[in-house]
C-alpha cells in the first residue's frame, strides 16, 4: 500500500517541478529519494518470500488471472499491423489519443494549454493521471503508446487488486478468506446487466473491472481504497511515529486523489469532513477533522488553478438517472412503466407513483450491484467512512448531473459498486464452512458473467465471428503525421477536417476519422489542433461552435476568398487531411504550399 502513496507523491512533486520549471529535476529528485530510503526498500523487498502454501497460490492466481482480464480490454489497442495500420478497440480510439495528446502537451511545461482547442488554456480536466506517463515517454524514451495501453495499465491494475485486498485485511483483522474474496469481486464481479442481454451498464454505473480503460478512473479507486486504509491505520495507531507515519500517508493521497478524479475526492473527503464533524462536537476527537481541513485546503490548492466555473458544471435533476434507466431504448425499454407513471401523476395519485419510483430505485441498487448485494447486510453494520462514502456515491448522482455529458455525474456510482464488493468479500467470509463447498462456486459462477461479458463484445461478433478493431489510423497517415511531427516547429497549429457524423465509409475498420471524432491528430504529431474531439471539448465547457463553423467553411465551401479568411481567423499553420476529406475549394488558388503528400493524406503550410 505504500507503493500507492508512492505513486501520488511521485506524482505530485513531477507536477510541482514542472510548474516552477524545472522538470529536469524530476529524474534526479526521485532517484535521490530512492538513494535515502534504499535500506528500507532492500529491507522490505528481502522481506518478501514466495512460499508456495495454499494462500499464496490462491493470492497470486487471483490477481494474474484479473490482471490478465483487464488488460485483455486494454492491452492490444496502439498496436501496429503487420500492415502499418495503428489500430484501437472499444472507446480506447476516443480516450487514449486525448490521454497521450495532454501526456504531449505536459511535456511542453507549466501552464498547460489545451492540445486540440488551440490558444486555450486547459481547464476542468484531471490531467494527473498523464504526468507519470509523460515522464516515461520525455525522460525515460519508452514509446506513448506502450505506456499508455499496456505499461501503466499493468501497474494500475496490481494497485487495484492490492488496495481491495489489504483494505480488506485492514478491516476484518487479517481474515485472508475475506479478502481474497473482496479482491475476486474487485476484479471480475458485474451488473445483473447480463440476465436481460444487455451491457454492464446498463443500470448505468460503469463496472470497476472496466475501470481499466479511464487511468483517472482507476487511479482514483486504488486511491480511494488506499486512503481508508491509512485513515483508519492512523486512528488505530499506538506509537508517535506510527501515529506521524500514518498522517502523512493519508495526507498525500487525500490532498492528491482530487486532482486525479474530483468525484473521488468529493466522496471521501466529504465522508470524512462529515465524521470529523462529529467526531470534534460529541467526542472531542480532532483528528479526523483537522486531517480532513489540511487535506481539503491543499486538494484545492492544487484543483482550483486548473479549473473554471465548475459551480457551473453542475444540474439539480433529481431521479434522471432513474428515469432514463428506465425508458431508454437501450436500456430497460419500459416506456409503459413511464406512461403508467405519468398517468398517476395526472390523476395525483401519489401512492401509486411513490411505490412505481421505489421499484425504480430497486432496479437501480440491485441491478448495478449485482451479486454484490450479499454485502447489504455487512453495509448495514460497516465502518462509519464506508457507510457515508457508500450513501454520497449513491446520492450525489441521484441529484445531480453534469453540464456538455449529463451522465458523467454516473462515475459517483464507482465508488459505491466498489466498496460493496468489499464488504461482499467480508460477508461470504462468514459463510459456515459446511456450505462454503457448495455456495462458493455458484456464487463466483454469477459473478462473473459481465466481466466474460466484456471480453466477448472486445473480440466475438453477435454471430460469433471475430470482431476486428473499432478504428484504426491507417499507414498512410502514420507517415504523414510522423512528417509534421518531424519537420515542423513545436508552437505549430493545425488545421484538421470538421468530423462528419453522417459518413460511413464501410471500411472494414473504419478510420477514426470516420468512426469518431477525436484527438489522434494532436496525439501523434505533438502539436495543437484548432479544434478537435468536441465532446470532450464539451464536458469540459469551451465553446466550439464558432470553430466548428470556421473548420466547415475552410473544407466544405468553393469560395476561395472565403476560405482564405476562415483561415487567417484559425491562425492554423499548417493545414492536414485524409485524401478522402480534402477541402472542396482548389487549394493552388490559396496563400498556402504544399509540404508533403502520399495517396492517403497531405501536408500544406499556410504562408
Amino acid at each position: 500500500m505504500k507503493s500507492i502513496v508512492g505513486f501520488s507523491f511521485l506524482t505530485l512533486l513531477s507536477y510541482l517541478l514542472i510548474v516552477v520549471n524545472l522538470p529536469i529535476l524530476i529524474i534526479p529528485t526521485t532517484l535521490l529519494i530512492f538513494y535515502i530510503y534504499r535500506k528500507n526498500i532492500v529491507k522490505n523487498l528481502k522481506s518478501i518470500k514466495f512460499e508456495p502454501d495454499l494462500k499464496t497460490v490462491i493470492v497470486t492466481l487471483v490477481f494474474v488471472i484479473g490482471i490478465v482480464f483487464q488488460l485483455l480490454v486494454i492491452a492490444p489497442s496502439g498496436v501496429t499491423q503487420e500492415n502499418g495500420d495503428l489500430v484501437f478497440w472499444s472507446s480506447h480510439g476516443h480516450d487514449g489519443p486525448w490521454h497521450i495528446a495532454l501526456m504531449e502537451e505536459v511535456k511542453k511545461g507549466y501552464p498547460f494549454n489545451n492540445p486540440v482547442f488551440a490558444g486555450e488554456k486547459l481547464k476542468n480536466y484531471h490531467f494527473f493521471s498523464d504526468i507519470l506517463p509523460m515522464v516515461g515517454s520525455k525522460y525515460l524514451g519508452l514509446n506513448n503508446l506502450d505506456l499508455y495501453f499496456r505499461i501503466f495499465p499493468l501497474i494500475y491494475s496490481i494497485f487495484f487488486g492490492a488496495s481491495a485486498y489489504f483494505l480488506t485485511k485492514k478491516l476484518t483483522d487479517g481474515n485472508f478468506v475475506a479478502s481474497i474474496w473482496a479482491t475476486v469481486f474487485t476484479f471480475f464481479a458485474g451488473s445483473w446487466g447480463y440476465l436481460i442481454e444487455k451491457s454492464e451498464s446498463v443500470f448505468w454505473a460503469t463496472q470497476p473491472h472496466s475501470s481499466i480503460g479511464n487511468p483517472p478512473q482507476i487511479i482514483s479507486d486504488f486511491l480511494f481504497l488506499a486512503a481508508i486504509y491509512f485513515v483508519l491505520k492512523y486512528l488505530d495507531s499506538k506509537t508517535k511515529v506510527d501515529k506521524i507515519k500514518n498522517y502523512i500517508y493519508s495526507f498525500m493521497l487525500l490532498s492528491t486523489i482530487s486532482s486525479f478524479k474530483i468525484y473521488a475526492g468529493i466522496v471521501i473527503l466529504g465522508a470524512l469532513g462529515i465524521i470529523g464533524t462529529y467526531n470534534l462536537i460529541f467526542k472531542k476527537d480532532n483528528r479526523l477533522f483537522v486531517l480532513t481541513l489540511i487535506s481539503g485546503i491543499v486538494a484545492l490548492l492544487l484543483y482550483l488553478p486548473n479549473s473554471s466555473g465548475t459551480a457551473g458544471f453542475l444540474i439539480f435533476e433529481p431521479w434522471w438517472y432513474i428515469r432514463t434507466m428506465i425508458v431508454e431504448p437501450s436500456r430497460l425499454n419500459l416506456i409503459d412503466w413511464e406512461l403508467r407513471r405519468q398517468t398517476y401523476l395526472a390523476e395525483n395519485n401519489l401512492k401509486r407513483v411513490i411505490w412505481l419510483e421505489g421499484i425504480g430505485f430497486l432496479i437501480f441498487f440491485f441491478g448495478n450491484l449485482g451479486m454484490r448485494l450479499l454485502g447489504l447486510f455487512e453495509f448495514l453494520k460497516s465502518n462509519a467512512i464506508i457507510k457515508i462514502s457508500v450513501l454520497i456515491s449513491i446520492v450525489f448522482p441521484l441529484l445531480f448531473l453534469q453540464k456538455g455529458v449529463a451522465s458523467n455525474t454516473s462515475q459517483f456510482l464507482q465508488y459505491f459498486v466498489l466498496l460493496f464488493g468489499i464488504l461482499s468479500g467480508i460477508a461470504i467470509s462468514k459463510i459456515p464452512k459446511t456450505l462454503s463447498l457448495f455456495l462458493f462456486p455458484i456464487i463466483f459462477i454469477l459473478m462473473i458473467p459481465t466481466q466474460v461479458n466484456l471480453i466477448k463484445s472486445f473480440y466475438i461478433k453477435d454471430d460469433y465471428a471475430e470482431r476486428p478493431a473499432f478504428s484504426k489510423v491507417n499507414s498512410d497517415e502514420l507517415e504523414a503525421l510522423q512528417f509534421i511531427k518531424e519537420n515542423t516547429n513545436k508552437s505549430d497549429v493545425i488545421l484538421t477536417p470538421p468530423y462528419n457524423e453522417n459518413l460511413d465509409l464501410k471500411d472494414h475498420i473504419p478510420n477514426i476519422w470516420d468512426w469518431f471524432d477525436t484527438s489522434y491528430v494532436a496525439s501523434l504529431t505533438g502539436r495543437h489542433t484548432y479544434f478537435d474531439d468536441y465532446e470532450q471539448m464539451d464536458i469540459m465547457g469551451y465553446h466550439y461552435r464558432e470553430r466548428l463553423e470556421v473548420k466547415k467553411i475552410i473544407f466544405e465551401s468553393e469560395d476561395t476568398k472565403e476560405v482564405e479568411k476562415m483561415i487567417k481567423e484559425s491562425r492554423a499553420n499548417i493545414i492536414y487531411f485524409p485524401m478522402e476529406l480534402k477541402p472542396k475549394v482548389k487549394l493552388e488558388d490559396l496563400n498556402i504550399t504544399n509540404i508533403f503528400k502520399n495517396k492517403g493524406a497531405e501536408v500544406w503550410r499556410v504562408n
